[in-house]
């Protein structure tokens, strides 16, 4: 699995399966013919299933265990074919119980990043995102010791560049290299006052045009083997808020 800022998060209930696209802490809220998946058959509900020789409405508290099973089974099978268009990492959030049987079940543990127990079905996107960020960033960054001591043992070396533009250009050139990066630093390629705007737009796919020019970089540094360092704001401010440790 590559580890990314950009993921997926499923939202586990007995009553509903909720499907979100993360990018670092914002969240979109996937709603359409497969999601929001409920497990109840009522007035609101797009899909779901119902007790067997009945026509009265099933909440999740009234589903046997093998009504569960099914509907998590179910859930699997949605999420599966956003998958197949876009393979991510997941995290996956719910009440304990509903976790361990859909961890029984699904085909997806390969790609789990990681799953915080609770509930959260009636949390909003982006309090979720709060929530959800910090487990996806810790496993990006786990394992990278004392950031700033590194740096300055690097700073010795030469063997560091600064500032978004100079790592742009060196992160695909230096597989299995550290980039630490402060917490909230972003940049779009259409940002008044970024020195090369126009380059960075001209060798860029189309797609990634308007995307954060940040995680972009770091999705390639990981792509290539490196690591990335999260570090909080304003303690990379004399190195332009982004630095790269260059792999020797």
């Amino acid at each position: 699995m590559n580890l990314s800022t950009h993921y997926y998060i499923l939202s586990l209930s007995s009553e509903i399966s909720r499907l979100y696209e993360g990018f670092r802490d914002e969240l979109i809220d996937i709603q359409n013919t497969a999601f929001p998946f409920y497990s109840k058959t009522n007035g609101a509900s797009r899909t779901g299933i119902a007790h067997a020789g009945s026509s009265a409405p099933t909440t999740g508290s009234d589903l046997s265990e093998k009504q569960l099973f099914d509907f998590l089974t179910q859930t699997d099978q949605h999420f599966a074919q956003y998958f197949a268009q876009d393979p991510l990492g997941l995290m996956l959030v719910g009440q304990s119980d509903d976790l361990d049987i859909f961890l029984t079940l699904t085909r997806h543990r390969d790609v789990m990043i990681g799953m915080i127990r609770g509930s959260f079905s009636d949390t909003t996107p982006y309090d979720l995102g709060k929530i959800v960020w910090p487990v996806v960033k810790g496993a990006i960054s786990r394992g990278t010791g004392n950031a700033l001591r590194s740096l300055a043992a690097a700073d010795i070396l030469r063997n560091v560049i600064s500032g978004i533009d100079a790592v742009w250009l060196s992160a695909d050139s230096h597989p299995g290299s550290t980039l630490y990066v402060e917490d909230d630093y972003h940049m779009k390629t259409s940002e008044p006052g970024m020195h090369n705007t126009h380059a960075f737009a001209n060798s860029l796919p189309l797609r990634e045009i308007f995307n954060d020019v940040v995680d972009i970089i770091i999705e390639r540094i990981l792509r290539t083997g490196g690591a990335v360092v999260f570090m909080d704001n304003d303690s990379l401010i004399g190195r332009e808020r982004i630095a790269m440790l260059l792999r020797t």
